[in-house]
């Protein structure tokens, strides 16, 4: 047996707010989504080969307790993290400096409306 892909699936308090930023910050687009009642409970994100979902956190089907369940970091790497980073910036001034780490990359953090850290990275030259 093989893991073929994975796609995180991010429960949302408040969904129209965190797909506003996937597509507003990151260029997220929408590939697929689901309401009830004109209310979205669901959607498929992508930008190039990266795939997220979101799902109303009243609407999820886990057997985690609503208490139980933690935020999560999401990495993300980039082919131009400046450009990235001053895009952001303009729009978000709660996004941190870009810093070199020890393993040889640049990255920078901000946190979307879930509370999730989104590390942005790309290779230091």
């Amino acid at each position: 047996m093989a893991v073929l892909s994975g796609i995180p699936v991010l429960n949302c308090q408040s969904i129209e707010a965190t797909l506003e930023f996937y597509q507003q910050l990151l260029h997220f687009v929408v590939v697929k989504k689901r309401d009830l009642n004109g209310t979205l409970y669901w959607a498929h994100l992508m930008n190039g080969d990266t795939t997220l979902m979101l799902q109303s956190a009243d609407q999820q089907h886990s057997l985690v307790a609503p208490q139980q369940q933690s935020n999560i970091s999401l990495y993300f790497f980039v082919n131009d993290l400046k450009e990235l980073h001053h895009f952001i910036k303009a729009k978000n001034n709660h996004v941190s400096d870009v810093k070199v780490t020890d393993y040889k990359m640049q990255e920078f953090s901000l946190t979307d409306p879930e509370g999730n850290t989104i590390i942005i990275g790309m290779a230091d030259r």
